[in-house]
């Protein structure tokens, strides 16, 4: 096996159909048969089976891909230490970002940060929190933005905290709240904790859902057609945008924060790309 079985292995893994794959590799369907079926050979296996769900992994197999995504994580760190040993700020960085962050901060964050390291490419994946903190774990990632508080035991830095607000396009009017129509939405489940013991904690009365959406930034789309009120991070509300807003606040009085988070293990540091952007996300997020 060498590293473009190790790719057709993980990549086949990811879409379970083998035409699909094919056309990710960018090669004829029979080619990748034929490579899968020396693969077989070499390791004396039956690697998957076809099922009405597209093709499924023996539980040799499973090995196999584990293995195949081990190995490509270790060349990609290989890579990287190899470009950066002459202290230049070059090469594939890789980040897993929370979804409100990549939606609202992480283009202008990129933008920014090549225009000083023009040499790095970079390569993003999003997610919810747990799974980019695994990703990070498992050096699938080598930085991990994530939102609200979650364990890690290496390195991580808060850049940014920001209140959690009620939105709407008319006065808001806490006690009539749980009477006027909600939009809430699909998110990580850590914010809908959060939203869910301020509620609790607040009315007796459950809210009046009208609506719920994919994501927040549709919610915002329909508040801002009057359809209802959402409560949301700051971080989705821009320049332009002209909300009736109200800071949703803890027993005593103090706003409830929902605070951003950098994860990496310190061993990256010793990456010229991971060095500079975490010190670059350090100095310039709040800014941005």
């Amino acid at each position: 096996m060498d590293e473009k079985d190790w790719t057709i292995l993980h990549m086949l893994s990811q879409e379970k159909n083998i035409t699909k794959t094919a056309d990710r590799m960018y090669i004829s369907q029979p080619s990748l048969t034929y490579r899968l079926q020396q693969i077989e050979k070499e390791f004396g296996i039956t690697l998957l089976y076809r099922g009405r769900r597209g093709v499924e992994f023996t539980e040799e197999g499973q090995l196999l891909v584990q293995y195949a995504k081990e190995m490509l994580i270790h060349l990609a760190n290989t890579k990287e230490r190899i470009t950066n040993m002459d202290g230049l700020v070059k090469g594939t960085l890789r980040l897993g970002v929370a979804r409100g962050v990549a939606l609202y901060k992480l283009p202008k964050i990129l933008k920014h940060f090549l225009e000083i390291y023009p040499e790095v490419n970079f390569s993003v994946s999003t997610g919810l929190n747990l799974d980019l903190i695994s990703s990070v774990f498992k050096q699938e990632t080598q930085i991990g933005i994530v939102r609200g508080d979650h364990h890690w035991s290496e390195e991580k830095e808060i850049i940014d905290q920001e209140p959690i607000c009620i939105i709407s396009e008319k006065p808001i009017d806490l006690d009539q709240l749980t009477e006027l129509p909600r939009i809430t939405y699909n998110t990580d489940p850590a914010l809908i904790m959060v939203i869910d013991n301020w509620w609790n904690s607040t009315f007796k009365n459950p809210p009046s859902v009208a609506m719920n959406v994919d994501n927040m930034e549709i919610a915002k789309r329909m508040v801002q057609c009057g359809l209802g009120y959402a409560i949301v991070p700051a971080i989705v509300l821009e320049e332009h945008d002209q909300f009736e807003q109200l800071v949703i606040k803890d027993a005593d009085g103090e706003p409830i924060q929902w605070t951003t988070w950098m994860l990496y293990r310190k061993s990256f540091l010793e990456q010229s790309t991971v060095s500079a952007f975490v010190k670059f996300v350090k100095e310039r997020y709040s800014l941005i």
